[in-house]
């Protein structure tokens, strides 16, 4: 489907998640932006580039601070500081170093800026394919990280750079007594050197000439930012991007062709079929996870798009006859 050219709605008003100018169609990404990049893969291919590796839980939990995701997410501080908070602790990234969030562990983040006052920075990668967001960070409210500019495409090679980012994820770490080889973390290193060539590549030769409106682009990471929050809605969303929930609606589905509020259930049934099919939670608990805060709900949404129950598609994903939506 082609889709139409659509402009933005201006600036973002809600100074927590969103407050950056419309992409101009055809730029190129900002130099800060590459820069950061570049220096990342130098130091991985130097060998020198620190990769913070938090383990992923046996089961992801569905409660608490922050959120998850169901791929892989790539930090790299350029300056200040970011704390992360996991369950099982936390983790001070500072620039010049990296931190790969695995799947489905939930995290939360607190920024500052530097020692000599300058101001916190950093850059995301998200790769799930067949999409690709890229975005600089900064900090418009204390403490709290905010989107100052965003990159996003579709291209074929994302789902490599998914799986490389997968594979570093799951490389084992770093042996406690220094006698022994690391070589979890030299692998680590290269699918991440891997994973920054490729998403460098992709930014300064993919033009994609239809390349969705920004707005639309940082609404779909709004939406898997807050996926498992049971208030999210789309006057919420609206408020966070700063325009009516009628506007919003319209151009979501102008250049989407599918509705917003269809969009933000189906990526919850998306999430909620992987979590039966991947996890041992109980049924209640992935539907928290999924954003529903009454399991009855959960259940009765679930059968509608998948045509079984949660707990018939788990049992059918176990014998590994996967059941298909009607």
């Amino acid at each position: 489907m082609m889709r139409k050219n659509l402009g933005d709605s201006g600036p973002i008003r809600c100074a927590d998640v969103f407050d950056f100018p419309p992409r101009i169609p055809g730029a190129p990404p900002p130099a800060e932006m590459l820069d950061g990049l570049r220096a990342a893969l130098a130091a991985a291919n130097a060998g020198t580039l620190v990769v913070h590796r938090p383990q992923r839980l046996s089961e992801p939990l569905p409660r608490g601070e922050g959120h998850f995701h169901l791929a892989p997410e790539l930090f790299l501080q350029l300056a200040g500081w970011t704390e992360f908070r996991f369950p099982q602790g936390h983790c001070r990234v500072t620039p010049g170093q990296a931190l790969l969030v695995p799947p489905q562990l939930r995290h939360d983040e607190r920024v500052g800026p530097g020692e000599a006052g300058e101001p916190f920075c950093n850059l995301v990668l998200y790769a799930e394919a067949p999409s690709l967001t890229c975005h600089l960070a900064h900090e418009p409210s204390p403490g709290r990280p905010g989107i100052r500019h965003l990159e996003a495409c579709e291209h074929a090679q994302v789902g490599r750079i998914h799986d490389w980012l997968f594979d570093a994820s799951r490389s084992p770490e770093a042996p406690p007594d220094a006698s022994t080889p690391a070589w979890g973390e030299v692998q680590a290193r290269a699918l991440v050197a891997a994973t920054l060539a490729g998403v460098l590549h992709l930014l300064q030769t993919d033009s994609q000439p239809g390349r969705e409106p920004t707005l639309v682009a940082r609404l779909r990471v709004l939406i898997q930012n807050q996926l498992g929050d049971h208030t999210l809605s789309v006057r919420r969303l609206a408020e966070q991007s700063g325009c009516t929930a009628d506007y919003l609606s319209h151009l979501f589905r102008e250049v989407t062709g599918e509705t917003l509020i269809g969009c933000i259930n189906r990526l919850r049934m998306e999430r909620a079929a992987r979590l039966l099919r991947e996890t041992t939670l109980a049924g209640k608990e992935v539907a928290w996870a999924c954003g529903f805060a009454a399991p009855s709900y959960f259940i009765r949404t679930f059968r509608a798009h998948h045509g079984v129950t949660p707990r018939a598609w788990r049992a059918g994903t176990t014998e590994g006859a996967v059941p298909s939506a009607p």
